[in-house]
């Protein structure tokens, strides 16, 4: 009965496999296996042992031993066929339809997320049936899960930590693969974000693997995410050109406010702002509509110029350190230079 029960089931799903649709003949090819072989198996071993004990006589096993030898073989065959039938629709078009994520690194990494959750859940459900078919307590086993979850989550809580960060990396989105993000001063280009580590290139093309805890107990800046780059440069002006520096600020304003790469929705600050021991310093600050690092640095550069161009047709100059001594009214020149020479003040 048991041979005729494998052969329906093998013409079943070799009808389903050849004349079913997608999923039916899917579900059918990863049935096939587990049921031919996994239940053939459990069937024609159970059937031999059971008459070396009765027929032969031999007593190598009692009847319970058997039936839960049998038994065993039966709950790693459902396992078998529950795991690929899980697996078989995770990965179907079907369930793509059904979670609508149209990024397909997103929708990849998903599926993985659920694809190893599903794989742990059967796993414990099937060690749980096995534990219970050999006769161990429900009780016994719940407290020792439960212990043994205790001493595991100890030993492997770094493991669990990362592992917790890259989840909800997933969920959370901070970045994606491709992005250029700065974290804990660990800068570079995403290529891969794992489970335990993500992996980005650094601008000397270097790979780093970074733990997904890092991301998780750090802050995590994402330039890609950017709506705008800022321009912001404190000028020094000497101090012979504080006449001019109100023309000067005027005029560098009104160029900012018509530049055609700087957004006018932001703010737009020109202003002198700051008596520095050599300088007087004016304040430029703006913000680019590019977020393109390299486009960016092209339009600051042409600002800058424009600036040093407005700067230089008004009269004024850059200004540098520099340390101007003024000497007393009655003091010789001559003791002057021999005290500073010296390192002593003069008299």
């Amino acid at each position: 009965m048991g041979t005729l029960a494998l052969l329906g089931a093998w013409l079943l799903l070799q009808l389903l496999s050849r004349h079913g649709r997608n999923m039916g003949s899917q579900l059918a090819a990863a049935l096939r296996r587990p049921v031919l072989i996994g239940f053939g198996v459990s069937l024609y071993a159970s059937w031999i042992i059971h008459q070396l004990n009765k027929d032969l006589r031999l007593g190598l096993l009692v009847q319970a031993e058997v039936n839960r030898i049998s038994t065993t073989l039966v709950i790693a065959s459902i396992t078998w066929a529950v795991m690929n039938v899980g697996q078989t629709v995770l990965m179907s078009a079907s369930m793509k339809r059904w979670i609508q994520i149209k990024d397909q690194q997103d929708e990849s990494m998903l599926i993985n997320v659920l694809s190893r959750l599903y794989t742990i859940s059967v796993l414990l459900i099937a060690t749980a049936a096995l534990m219970v078919n050999f006769g161990v307590p429900s009780g016994a086993i719940a407290t020792m899960l439960g212990g043994a979850g205790i001493g595991f989550s100890f030993a492997t809580q770094q493991i669990s930590q990362n592992f917790l960060s890259g989840f909800m990396l997933f969920f959370n989105r901070p970045f994606r693969e491709g992005d250029w993000i700065n974290a804990n001063n660990l800068e570079g280009t995403v290529e891969k974000i794992g489970w335990y580590y993500t992996r980005i290139r650094t601008f000397d093309r270097r790979p780093l693997y970074i733990p997904n805890s890092v991301f998780a107990i750090n802050p995590i800046e994402n330039p890609g995410e950017m709506y705008n780059r800022r321009i912001f440069a404190n000028i020094g002006l000497r101090y012979e050109d504080l006449s001019k520096i109100g023309n000067i600020t005027q005029e560098v304003r009104t160029y900012l406010e018509q530049h055609p790469d700087i957004d006018q929705n932001q703010s737009i600050v020109v202003s002198f702002n700051e008596w520095d021991s050599s300088s007087i310093n004016m304040m430029v600050y703006c913000f680019t509509k590019t977020t393109i690092w390299k486009d960016w640095l092209e339009i600051q550069q042409a600002i800058f110029l424009e600036i040093a161009g407005i700067v230089q047709r008004s009269g004024a100059d850059f200004a540098f350190n520099c340390t101007t001594l003024y000497p007393a009214p009655n003091a010789n020149a001559d003791t002057l230079i021999k005290s500073l020479n010296q390192g002593k003040p003069a008299s």
